[in-house]
């Protein structure tokens, strides 16, 4: 008899797990199942694990809070230059959307992380119009409108939590 490939047993074992190959297939399989432990394992139902889930995990979700990250910059940066403009009020829409993937990211953290995020970059973007000799807030309405943004950001980040508390796997 020949010998067969790794590949052509692979591709006859499901044929002879279900009886339905010819016996000649089936003596293949099994002289070759004698010689290559690989296929053998595979033959028992012994799939070896190549694939680290937790690690997998752990990947993907560094990934998804890079991702947050990002946006929620984006986000802020995008809402806090619409300030002083026309469309501020968008920030009504922008600011809980910042709760949200706050929530994603610091979990109930966020309450405080994002207000301290917030007051930081809404600091500077004014620094930076006072010197390009742009229209600038002064300190009052800047505190005004970073506070009011807070409560919005804190607003997404409640819904957010509350969501995900029920809506939690059961233990």
């Amino acid at each position: 008899m020949n010998k067969i490939t790794c590949d052509l047993c692979m591709d006859l074992m499901p044929l002879v797990r279900d009886g339905i190959a010819s016996n000649e297939s089936k003596k293949a399989v099994e002289l070759h199942i004698k010689s290559c432990v690989a296929c053998n394992t595979l033959y028992s139902g012994e799939i070896p694990s190549t694939v680290n889930v937790e690690k997998a995990f752990q990947k993907f979700r560094r990934k998804v809070q890079f991702f947050s990250i990002l946006l929620m910059m984006f986000g802020i940066f995008f809402g806090l230059g619409l300030t002083a403009g026309a469309d501020m009020f968008y920030n009504s829409l922008i600011m809980p959307i910042i709760g949200v993937l706050g929530y994603i990211i610091f979990r109930w953290k966020a309450l405080y992380n994002i207000p301290i995020l917030l007051f930081i970059t809404h600091s500077f973007i004014n620094i930076f119009k006072l010197f390009q000799e742009n229209e600038y807030l002064d300190f009052v309405s800047l505190l005004i409108w970073t506070i009011l943004y807070i409560i919005f950001a804190w607003i997404g980040v409640c819904i957010t939590g509350l969501l995900h508390y029920a809506f939690r796997k059961e233990d």
